[in-house]
């Protein structure tokens, strides 16, 4: 049986949207299985990934920087940047032996990657496996002439990202934060959201809607007779108290159904409205189903919650952090 890797970040927004291309893969035959740099096996099997490799010494997810630790940590241009190198320079270069483990342990024939995760694509070059992107976010099809900090601060990090690459005797090629394959890099979104892939090897394959993935479902008649409004920022950047405060005093104004994914912050909001019809705060909502039921998404623009939602045929706002 032909065997796959999948190697993702230990994060909802990155492996979450890997879970439908697995599952096909899995209804095709192959045998798949999981693995990250962190150990978060329970959080795979949760959200329906099956069999999951931890590679020897992997730490649990870090709780350090969540919340309102990341939060103050996106309005800070220089530690922004410290932390965005130590994950993807510092993280790498440990994380790359024990991942060489695991495949020399499960004997892969194909390894596709979280095109963040260099060290999925620096082993499986060393193991000489043949290995393809799948990329959670936009990055493989930012235009060049495009600017900003965080552009600005990835392509500062290109010669240190060349020479890690370097080190092992391999070369890459990188677009925004994200490595891409001489096989192939999936990005799930369409020419109509983003025009045509501009570079051979980036293939746009529509939305990543498979899986059954994780989070608190929202009983069937919640809202009943009002519009449903669904406000997520994502699973790492939910600390945004103020935001929150702003969009539930709106949609009580308007008379809305309003779910809130607040993270650590749904529990001490639901004390203060309990029972309230038209409010439902939960720590990380089941996304696909919400979308069913929505009138209207608000998001930070996460690629893959505004695929998702266009796909459903959602109208999304978009307020950007």
């Amino acid at each position: 049986m032909t065997r796959a890797l999948v190697v993702t970040l230990p994060e909802r927004g990155h492996f979450h949207p890997l879970l439908g291309p697995a599952e096909v893969l899995t209804r095709r035959g192959l045998e798949v299985a999981w693995t990250s740099s962190v150990d978060i096996a329970g959080d795979l099997q949760r959200a329906g990934a099956g069999r999951v490799l931890v590679p020897e010494g992997a730490p649990p997810p870090a709780t350090h920087l969540r919340g309102e630790a990341l939060a103050r940590l996106l309005r800070n241009p220089a530690a922004l940047r410290g932390w965005i190198r130590k994950l993807l320079v510092e993280g790498t270069t440990r994380a790359v032996d024990p991942m060489r483990a695991v495949m020399r342990a499960f004997r892969p024939d194909v390894v596709a990657i979280d095109t963040m995760a260099y060290e999925g694509a620096i082993a499986a070059e060393l193991e000489g496996i043949p290995w393809v992107g799948w990329a959670t976010s936009l990055n493989p099809v930012v235009p060049p002439s495009f600017d900003s900090e965080l552009l600005r601060t990835l392509h500062a990090l290109d010669a240190e990202r060349h020479a890690l690459f370097a080190s092992h005797g391999l070369r890459a090629r990188f677009r925004v934060s994200d490595v891409l394959s001489p096989r192939g890099t999936a990005v799930f979104t369409t020419a109509a959201l983003v025009g045509e892939a501009r570079e051979a090897g980036i293939e746009l394959v529509g939305p990543s809607l498979g899986g059954r993935r994780s989070g608190e479902r929202v009983e069937p008649g919640f809202g009943a007779g009002r519009p449903l409004v669904y406000v997520s920022f994502g699973s790492q950047a939910w600390h945004q108290p103020r935001r929150f405060e702003v969009l539930a005093a709106a949609a009580a104004r308007l008379d809305v159904a309003l779910v809130m994914a607040m993270g650590d912050l749904a529990e001490a909001w639901a004390q203060r409205s309990p029972g309230d019809p038209r409010l439902r705060c939960v720590r990380h909502a089941a996304q696909l189903d919400v979308l069913r039921r929505a009138a209207l998404l608000v998001t930070h623009g996460g690629a893959n919650s505004v695929m998702e939602a266009l796909a459903a045929g959602v109208p999304v706002l978009v307020a950007p952090l």
